[in-house]
C-alpha cells in the first residue's frame, strides 16, 4: 500500500482483491446453487420407487410389442402401467385400458 501511495486500504482501490472477492462469492453462490438443487432431488427421490421386474416370456412379449408401437421403451409402458393402477376397496388391483404414449 506505500508502495502506490495509500494511506489506508480502499477496496475500491485493490483490483486483485476485489476480483478475488468476486470469485469467492461465485463460488459460493455455485455451491449453494448446487446443494439446493441436491437436496430438492432427494425430496423427490423419497417419493420414488425404484425397482427390478422379471417377466416370463408371454408378458415380456406383450409389454415390449407395446413398447415397440408406441416408440417406447419396455421401462417407460411399465411406468405408465404403473401410473394407471386403481386399488379397489377390497384390496384389487386393475388398470383401466389405456394406448402407452410418450
Amino acid at each position: 500500500m506505500a508502495a502506490v501511495g495509500w494511506g489506508a486500504y480502499k477496496p475500491e482501490h485493490d483490483v486483485q482483491g476485489s476480483e478475488r472477492a468476486r470469485e469467492r462469492e461465485e463460488r459460493r453462490d455455485g455451491a449453494l446453487a448446487a446443494r439446493a438443487a441436491f437436496e430438492a432431488r432427494r425430496r423427490e427421490e423419497a417419493d420414488e420407487l425404484r425397482a427390478e421386474l422379471w417377466l416370463s416370456a408371454a408378458p415380456s412379449r406383450l409389454i415390449r410389442a407395446a413398447a415397440d408401437r408406441a416408440g417406447l421403451m419396455p421401462a417407460q409402458v411399465l411406468a405408465q402401467l404403473a401410473e394407471r393402477v386403481v386399488v379397489g376397496e377390497d384390496g384389487t388391483v386393475s388398470i383401466p385400458p389405456f394406448t402407452p404414449s410418450r
